[in-house]
């Protein structure tokens, strides 16, 4: 699948213009800082209206456990109040890791637990995933324990011929690789699906 991601610096009539342009799904950026994206509703409204799925992320600024629970029960919170109790998003719900924050050696057991407790929330919805640079996962993720808890996986990586995490870490759950920027204005992503 052909899947882009937006925020609200995408102009209002981004689902439509990337539906005629062969996206098959949207990831729409749900907030980051426990404070809403500006176009979340309006893009979600918007998918709905073009039969597209979605999925939704949420930008982590934790710099502890408490801080990463703190923001796993705003996902949630969000989420249930803004998409009711039994419509969780399709394309999954993913913890963005790239701002400095989150970039520290002992991030990973705070990440796993929120993620797993986020998925005792949800029984039988196992899209809650890892959205990061190669780099990332490469620095800062136990990509062992990653693949025997069985995350979602979807990583950046730009102008390489193949998803290189992918080819080097087969065992993980590989879900998504953002490989390019659609004419320097959009990230585009090859979605290999749950």
């Amino acid at each position: 699948m052909s899947v882009f991601d937006i925020s609200w610096c995408q102009p209002d009539d981004r689902v439509k213009s990337l539906k005629n342009q062969g996206a098959e799904g949207i990831i729409i950026k749900l907030g980051e800082q426990l404070e809403l994206d500006e176009k979340f509703v309006h893009f979600v409204n918007d998918c709905v209206a073009c039969g597209l799925p979605y999925g939704v992320y949420y930008v982590s600024h934790a710099h502890n456990a408490d801080e990463m629970m703190q923001e796993a029960t705003w996902i949630n919170d969000t989420l249930y109040s803004y998409l009711g109790e039994n419509n969780l998003p399709e394309l999954g719900i993913w913890w963005d890791m790239e701002v400095g924050s989150v970039q520290r050696g002992d991030v990973w057991p705070d990440l796993r637990d929120a993620i797993g407790t986020m998925q005792s929330w949800y029984p039988g919805y196992d899209k809650v995933g890892i959205y990061a640079q190669y780099s990332y996962f490469t620095q800062y993720i136990d990509m062992d324990a990653l693949a025997y808890y069985g995350i979602p996986v979807w990583v950046a990586q730009y102008e390489y011929p193949e998803n290189s995490l992918k080819a080097e870490y087969p065992t993980c759950h590989h879900v998504a690789w953002q490989w390019t920027t659609h004419n320097q204005t959009q990230d585009e992503n090859e979605w290999y699906g749950f």
